[in-house]
């Protein structure tokens, strides 16, 4: 062989290892891209379920109460001293025993930097108001036995009758994956007082990764759930707003009136169980 046809073979060679390559990076872009994608629209999914779920409303004017209701997120407990300090309410209650936030909650405290006991959710807040505002406990209506969301609006009601209060204008404060679960069991839990009640979310939790952990649009929430307890809350949330045998509506537990949820919502949280494997726990 000529060594002319050997550099032309080599040539040869030496082109088809580039175009290889060049494939090579091009289908590795193509399957990054479509990775890309496919995150992007799960994201879209996730935050189209927990737009809906924490069913943010407007806040005008001045209310009769504000009522924070157990959860596991202290930056809450701040929103409502912010709240009372700006005068928003005439009273402001907290809600809450020892249910499924309460070690969560004792955890993100600790990690805030505040110490505290084994107790009620409550007990918590009026500790932390105690600390970090020299605020004392007599300032706030305190529920500290209730252990659901049900407990959390029928002992809040004897408490509210106890006093003789009538407020007809109410704020809730809740952990707002549960916002709009909370507002339509204390409409029905309520409903002799003809109270009207309006949802104060601060903070939509809104995600920008699902992976090993939870990350967040807004970077104060980071951290503040963990995976599984996020999963938990999200998707086992729309089972228990449907109206039907298994859910909490009038078709089956009862616990609150019938909620509609948009098709769109239902759709993304079908894809999202199609892809997260998640038991319902609680």
């Amino acid at each position: 062989m000529s060594r002319k046809a050997s550099g032309i073979e080599s040539e040869q060679i030496e082109l088809n290892s580039t175009v290889a390559v060049f494939s090579f990076i091009r289908k590795g872009g193509i399957i990054l891209e479509s990775i890309t994608k496919e995150k992007g629209i799960a994201m879209q999914h996730w935050n189209t379920v927990i737009d809906y779920l924490s069913a943010q409303e407007q806040v005008t004017g001045k209310y009769d109460l504000a009522i924070l209701a157990g959860n596991s997120l202290p930056y809450l407990a701040d929103e409502l001293i912010a709240l009372y300090k700006q005068g928003k309410a005439d009273k402001f209650m907290l809600v809450g025993g020892i249910g499924h936030a309460t070690s969560f909650l004792q955890k993100n405290f600790k990690n805030s930097g505040f110490e505290v006991s084994d107790v009620s959710e409550t007990e918590m807040y009026l500790a932390y108001f105690k600390e970090k505002y020299n605020l004392d406990e007599h300032l706030f209506l305190a529920e500290s036995t209730s252990t659901n969301s049900g407990e959390n609006a029928i002992f809040s009601l004897n408490i509210i009758k106890e006093k003789k209060l009538n407020p007809k204008k109410v704020l809730l404060l809740e952990d707002p994956i549960l916002q709009r679960r909370i507002k339509a069991t204390f409409e029905k839990e309520w409903r002799e007082t003809n109270a009207v009640f309006t949802n104060y979310v601060p903070i939509i939790p809104y995600v920008k990764s699902v992976d090993e952990k939870i990350i967040f649009e807004d970077d104060r929430l980071n951290g503040l759930w963990s995976k599984d307890y996020f999963l938990s809350l999200v998707l086992g949330e729309i089972p228990r707003l449907r109206n039907d045998v298994n859910g909490y509506g009038p078709k089956g537990k009862n616990y609150i009136g019938a909620v509609e949820i948009p098709k769109q919502v239902s759709q993304s949280y079908e894809k999202l169980c199609q892809v997260y494997d998640y038991k319902q726990k609680r």
